[in-house]
């Protein structure tokens, strides 16, 4: 199985990117807001998260995957906002110069997580 990287400055620039989009939509400023969320935490647990998600590769490991999101947003997630928040990841994706090896590899653990936690 060919081994995906992706280096810790383009992780870094793709969370900061993905944030300050999100910090353009009315929504998501509210939603943090009201939450009271330590953005700098959120955005490091981001990092962690694409880490394992460009590295992970086994089914086991993606089903730890599905867990971790579904204990870290135990809340009901509307899927048009799911679609939304990862949409925006994507879009994030697609205006960085990454390698389309890793950009694939990320949209595809993406669509697959998506699938999962959203009934």
């Amino acid at each position: 199985m060919m081994s995906i990287a992706l280096d810790q400055e383009k992780v870094n620039e793709l969370v900061d990117r993905f944030y300050d989009k999100l910090f353009r939509d009315s929504y998501y400023i509210n939603m943090f807001n009201e939450r009271n969320t330590d953005i700098e935490l959120l955005k490091n647990r981001q990092r962690v998260f694409i880490n394992r998600l460009v590295s992970e590769e086994s089914t086991q490991e993606q089903g730890e995957q599905v867990s971790q999101v579904k204990e870290r947003h135990p809340f009901q997630i509307a899927p048009q906002r799911a679609s939304a928040w990862f949409g925006n990841l994507k879009e994030t994706m697609d205006e960085m110069d990454l390698d389309v090896s890793v950009k694939e590899h990320l949209k595809e653990k993406v669509d697959f997580l998506l699938n999962k936690i959203i009934k």
